[in-house]
């Protein structure tokens, strides 16, 4: 029987794990109520149900991943499939708010309902928002994450995209051959072919990186069951007050409030 070959990603895998759970622990032990805020991606005050693209995020990768799985190793669609996956978790913007934002709660810039703003640009003729794109995003987590001397972290923000995958996926700029996936790479620069081997690895690296993420986030959300009480401030300007952290396992309820936790449905 042959000796099973090393993960190629297991290094980038356990590099990841310690500079989130750092990154997490860091952002709670500065502001615990901003920590909190910080898992509440595209937190903007009160808005109705069935807007958060980050939520969203999460139900498309439970169900890519489900369809993928589904379906033949050596189907076209398959692989298809695969690269709308990718860049769906590449341009997930509203998902990287979180980590994003427990940066600013670690530099003191924490309650930031709108941390990637400073990446918009404006259309030259018509004024229109343009927002970054994932390799804005990434570059952006990767810089902040070394002026805090996350070094780890902005190692991972680095490593965790391929900008040729994302972009030839983005523009249709690629083609499905025998040997791998070739990037054409038509409007200029040096053709690529991705190796299906060196494919599954930046296909698993990117997944499991969002994953990673979603994970910490589960466990820290978790955690404020039972609920707990904290004195804190959203900002300078605001006097010192009780404000509760709660989680609610029945419901899936997790917030803050100045009164008591809610009520679980069974009264308990």
């Amino acid at each position: 029987m042959a000796p099973t070959e090393p993960d190629p990603n297991q290094a980038f895998y356990d590099k990841a794990k310690r500079a989130l759970e750092d990154l997490f622990e860091k952002a709670k032990a500065k502001n615990e109520l901003h920590f909190v805020m910080a898992m509440m991606p595209e937190f903007r005050g009160m808005q109705d149900g069935g807007w958060n693209t980050g939520e969203e995020a999460v139900r498309a990768f439970d169900q890519f991943t489900e369809h993928i799985k589904s379906l033949p190793k050596d189907s076209l669609v398959r692989v298809r499939i695969m690269l709308a996956f990718y860049l769906t978790i590449a341009e997930g913007a509203g998902f990287y708010e979180m980590p994003k934002k427990m940066m600013l709660t670690v530099e003191g810039k924490g309650n930031n309902l709108w941390p990637f703003q400073s990446l918009v640009t404006k259309h030259e003729k018509t004024g229109r928002a343009i927002d970054p794109n994932a390799n804005k995003i990434m570059k952006n987590m990767m810089g902040h994450a070394y002026d805090l001397g996350l070094f780890e972290l902005s190692d991972v923000f680095k490593e965790a995209f391929d900008s040729d995958l994302r972009n030839a996926i983005a523009h249709a700029d690629y083609i499905i051959a025998a040997e791998g996936l070739r990037i054409r790479k038509r409007n200029g620069g040096q053709p690529r072919v991705i190796p299906w081997n060196e494919f599954d690895a930046l296909y698993c690296k990117a997944g499991n990186l969002f994953d990673f993420i979603r994970q910490f986030v589960e466990i820290y959300i978790q955690s404020y069951d039972p609920p707990k009480t904290i004195k804190a401030r959203m900002n300078d300007n605001e006097p010192l007050t009780d404000y509760t952290l709660y989680y609610i396992p029945q419901t899936g309820a997790f917030g803050l409030t100045t009164g008591p936790a809610p009520t679980p449905p069974d009264g308990t």
